[in-house]
């Protein structure tokens, strides 16, 4: 099996080590960035299989995110990571093109259930 490759944007290193930690031992590439902009360029010029991002960040927020990956890649699985007060503006991302979203904090099994499942869905 090739090895699918995702990219995690978030604003807090604890996430992105521990969606790493979760990821990796599960055969995906992984690669992070803590800053937004970093991130939407790695989207558009670097290949992906799935991004996932913060939908509350300093420099810009998951929504921008989201909008700015959609003009150049309008197929590539996008996952919205959320604290629980944002969960109304996930829903909304969700209905301007994100795949899914999941819940800060998250377990091991529904980061892995997540990432899979947006991953079968844009076969």
């Amino acid at each position: 099996m090739i090895s699918k490759k995702v990219l995690a944007i978030d604003d807090e290193q604890i996430v992105l080590d521990s969606i790493k930690k979760i990821l990796i031992p599960e055969g995906f590439l992984v690669d992070v960035t803590l800053e937004s902009r970093v991130g939407i360029y790695k989207a558009i010029y670097e290949q992906y299989d799935i991004v996932l991002t913060d939908i509350k960040m300093p420099d810009s927020d998951g929504i921008k995110v989201l909008q700015d990956i959609r003009k150049f890649k309008a197929d590539l699985p996008v996952v919205i990571i959320t604290g629980y007060a944002t969960v109304n503006s996930a829903i909304q991302a969700m209905k301007i093109g994100a795949n899914n979203y999941i819940e800060k904090p998250f377990t091991p099994e529904q980061l892995i259930e997540t990432v899979k499942g947006a991953l079968d869905i844009s076969k």
